[in-house]
């Protein structure tokens, strides 16, 4: 079935508004379409053909694409899994395989092009493993453990960013229930605690803060979006806690801004045995005022992929086979998709 492969469609996406890159993004001329149980299909999209169907590893479901548009990092992230398998578009072919540590969660490509980034899913000895390989040789460069002090339950990580810079690395320990900052010019980490599991986090397009959303677990302990302050040495400028009243499930999931900047979108998508949330919040990313929140009837919402003209956002989902689409201007839900019957949770523009 749909929802237990868990399909991932992967390309150079508008999930967040650009940040300012020191040189454009290329988009690939294919798309990739991740499935978790060990393929990678190339799809022209020009043709809608599969013009490639590539071997990667169990639980391959989600990748990063490098700023270039010529590789693509796939994390192996299913049980007794420990490589990221690199893709090379041009060739159409599996290029390497590189050993990072237990479970690979979700690589990310630095936007100068020079790391990519990995989280692990699995603990390493007892430790959280942050894995850093070099883009240019694809060999591991550097490997930073960080200690766990609680017990493990469930996944230790979630998602990773880079600051626009691609000094900073963050990257998420849910044992301990803290942001990790890694400064790539001498490795040195900085923890931050937060109030429950941080999920995912976001710098806004002008690089000045970054918005880390915690899932919450309640309608008395909601989802809540954590802003520090990049100048200011990591300090906390706001915490948003959005309303989740009326709601049969609570989990935040992820976050992210308009292509304009203006807005910041966060979905409560409900935990993994009640996948039940419909509420979407927009703060003012100025102001970090409340604009407006409405529900969805795609269920169990976790992403708000935007277009990249920036007027509609798709909003995918864990729940059920409705992606709803909301009008960027009028910040109102205009129309809901029904799709096959399984659910539908990513999509990609061209």
């Amino acid at each position: 079935m749909q929802t237990k492969l868990h399909l991932a469609i992967l390309a150079i996406l508008a999930t967040a508004a650009a940040p300012a890159l020191a040189t454009k993004p290329v988009w690939p001329s294919l798309m990739v379409q991740l499935h978790g149980t060990g393929h990678a299909y190339l799809v022209d999209p020009a043709t809608d053909t599969v013009v490639a169907d590539l071997e990667t590893c169990k639980g391959g479901t989600l990748g990063t694409t490098t700023p270039d548009g010529k590789k693509v990092y796939v994390s192996c992230a299913a049980e007794g899994q420990t490589e990221v398998i690199v893709l090379e578009l041009d060739k159409k072919a599996v290029a390497k395989r590189i050993a990072t540590g237990n479970r690979p969660k979700h690589g990310v490509a630095s936007p100068d092009g020079k790391w990519v980034g990995i989280n692990h899913w699995g603990l390493d000895e007892g430790k959280l493993r942050v894995t850093f390989v070099d883009a240019v040789t694809d060999e591991v460069a550097k490997v930073i453990e960080l200690p766990v002090g609680g017990e493990s339950k469930g996944v230790t990580s979630m998602h990773n960013s880079w600051s626009n810079d691609s000094r900073y690395f963050y990257t998420l320990d849910r044992v301990d229930k803290q942001l990790a900052v890694v400064d790539t010019t001498d490795w040195s980490v900085r923890e931050l605690d937060v109030a429950s599991q941080p999920h995912y986090a976001v710098p806004s397009p002008d690089g000045t803060e970054l918005w880390l959303v915690l899932e919450g677990t309640s309608q008395e302990d909601p989802p809540q979006v954590v802003i520090y302050d990049l100048a200011g040495d990591m300090a906390v400028k706001a915490t948003l806690k959005m309303s989740v009243e009326g709601e049969p499930a609570v989990e935040g999931h992820h976050g992210n801004f308009t292509q304009d900047g203006k807005y910041f979108l966060v979905l409560n998508r409900g935990p993994g045995k009640a996948l039940e949330g419909h509420k979407v919040a927009v703060y003012d990313a100025a102001s970090k005022a409340l604009v407006t929140q409405f529900d969805t009837a795609s269920a169990g919402i976790g992403h708000a992929y935007n277009a990249p003209d920036g007027r509609h956002t798709m909003i995918t989902n864990y729940g059920n086979n409705v992606v709803t689409i909301v009008d960027l201007e009028t910040l109102k839900p205009v129309k809901d998709l029904m799709m096959g019957t399984g659910r539908m949770g990513h999509v990609a523009y061209t």
